[in-house]
């Protein structure tokens, strides 16, 4: 089969079973996380729920995001360091600036493990939490062990790896912060409320299931932040659409890009890139519904939005247009 036609039939694809999925989520939503919450918010008193495999999948399900951002900058460390046509002044001052930003991306990832696990330990929502000194101190030592650990890992890859990883390392990058800038910037104009606040007062009319919104419906920040802390403890409750944790868990997509950017041929191994970001991404939106914090269709929004901004920043950076070539008639192969 050509690439034009590969690449038709993978966009036919994806339309028809993300069509599907959004008809199936816009006319299910309540139903199912009316079904998945049963045991997780079954007091109706809490706005965060104890289920183990909620609070397990929402303190790592961000990782990926953080990952993918320190293994970029780690890749570029390489490059800028092996790079012979630097000086020594631009390439010092490049490679130190790439190791700064890979620790930081670790620090976040330290940081944002840790203070989820806190936040369930303390009950108090995860935007209200203040992580104490201690605490602070073993995220700066994880991440500077986690920062060292990745540095020298990548190291072992030949310097024709790492140029080659150069184009990999920005769509990684350009993807994961358009993917994200782009679901933050819908959350707060669309202002759905999340189940878990309405579960909290399932029968009032203001703030109850009378309140439940289908995800095109743009309904704004219609309960003032106050409100919001008094009524549920936290300022985020009209943030359910769509899922960040899950478009972070979607920032696993970067995996799959090794295949074209490293050229593997196994088979078996090219297929286990694709497997494990999808496995990844379902199990942190399955565990999102469970806890209250999203609908299906949020989940379904936030790791398509991931996926699509991979396979345009994959196309751009790591293909070099090679499929939109061949679908415009200037490639065939």
């Amino acid at each position: 089969m050509t690439r034009k036609k590969k690449s038709i039939l993978s966009i036919l694809l994806f339309v028809l079973i993300f069509g599907a999925l959004l008809t199936t989520a816009t006319f299910t939503d309540l139903q199912v996380s009316n079904i998945l919450t049963r045991t997780a918010l079954a007091d109706h008193t809490n706005y965060l729920s104890n289920d183990t495999f909620g609070v397990a999948l929402e303190s790592v399900g961000s990782n990926p995001i953080y990952l993918a951002f320190a293994f970029s900058f780690m890749i570029l460390f390489w490059y800028c360091a092996r790079k012979k046509s630097l000086s020594a002044a631009p390439k010092t001052i490049f490679a130190a600036v790439m190791a700064v930003c890979a620790f930081i991306a670790c620090y976040v990832l330290c940081s944002d493990t840790m203070e989820y696990i806190h936040e369930h330990l303390v009950n108090i929502e995860h935007s209200q939490l203040s992580a104490p000194a201690w605490l602070t101190v073993i995220q700066i030592i994880s991440a500077a062990f986690l920062c060292a650990l990745g540095l020298l890992a990548v190291r072992n890859f030949s310097d024709e790896q790492i140029e080659n990883l150069f184009g990999f390392a920005v769509a990684t990058l350009v993807f994961v912060i358009v993917s994200t800038v782009a679901l933050h910037l819908v959350k707060g104009p669309v202002g759905r409320i999340r189940y878990r606040a309405m579960n909290m007062y399932p029968d009032s009319p203001d703030y109850g299931f009378a309140k439940f919104a289908r995800w095109y419906e743009i309904n704004g920040q219609w309960i003032s932040k106050d409100q919001m802390l008094t009524l549920f403890g936290t300022t985020d409750a009209l943030k359910s659409f769509p899922s960040g944790h899950t478009c972070a868990a979607g920032a696993s997509y970067f995996l799959p890009m090794l295949n074209d950017a490293l050229h593997i041929k196994n088979k078996g191994v090219r297929a286990l890139l694709w497997i494990c970001p999808v496995v990844i991404t379902g199990l942190v939106a399955v565990s999102r519904i469970v806890v209250g914090a999203h609908f299906f269709s949020d989940v379904l929004v936030g790791g398509t939005c991931a996926f699509v901004c991979m396979i345009i920043s994959r196309e751009i950076f790591v293909l070099k247009g090679a499929n939109f070539k061949a679908l415009t008639g200037k490639a065939e192969g």
